[in-house]
């Protein structure tokens, strides 16, 4: 009887912490960075800005980022954008690059991101980004599975992409970038406590 009256309670305990926790708030991380950027193609560099003028189709123009320390993005969520675009400037192509540490390189994950110079802040999952195909050809490595791992973080580009006109002057001035995530410090206690719960359960059925 009393085994079963502690059964009972653990079981209570463990319903009334995942009741806590679905109460819980949402907790948001995020790491923004200030770097200076280099030149990507023929663009002119300024001050997290760029601007340049495509001579010809299949041409890009932007700046990259480079990280003093890897980073480790794999618990953030999305990639915060905010900017401002001349009128036209219709496409951008956001590539995150982190080292591969099978083929000891690079490995870049981009998405392409439609403008709108009346838009100043994007939000990308970090879901939407994916490695081309190009570069499994440059590697000879194997396409299988195409996983998106953000443990090492390395730098980030920021270029032209393909539906820009030619021959007309393209502008973008970056005023912030942040990864943002949902913490996951609520979760990771739960599961203690229910480790704990399961743990004494486990105890009282060896001792009885």
């Amino acid at each position: 009887m009393r085994k079963r009256y502690l059964r009972a309670v653990l079981l209570l305990l463990g319903v009334a912490g995942i009741v806590v926790y679905s109460f819980y708030p949402d907790i948001k991380s995020a790491e923004c960075f200030a770097a200076k950027p280099h030149s990507y193609g023929e663009a002119q560099v300024g001050d997290n800005s760029f601007k340049c003028i495509l001579p010809e189709e299949n041409t890009n123009c932007g700046m990259t980022f480079s990280f003093d320390n890897n980073r480790n993005w794999n618990m953030m969520d999305s990639l915060i954008l905010h900017l401002q675009s001349s009128e036209n400037f219709k496409e951008l192509i956001v590539q995150i690059l982190t080292y591969d540490p099978d083929n000891r390189t690079n490995k870049p994950a981009l998405k392409e991101l439609n403008l709108n110079s009346s838009i100043k802040r994007y939000s990308i999952p970090m879901e939407y980004f994916y490695t081309p195909d190009y570069w499994f050809e440059q590697q000879n490595a194997k396409n299988t599975h195409n996983a998106r791992r953000f443990s090492s973080v390395v730098g980030l580009e920021m270029y032209s992409g393909w539906k820009n006109p030619i021959d007309e002057p393209l502008e973008l001035k970056l005023e912030s970038i942040c990864a943002e995530g949902l913490s996951n410090s609520a979760f990771v206690f739960l599961v203690i406590y229910i480790a704990i719960l399961i743990t004494i359960a486990i105890s009282v059925r060896i001792r009885y």
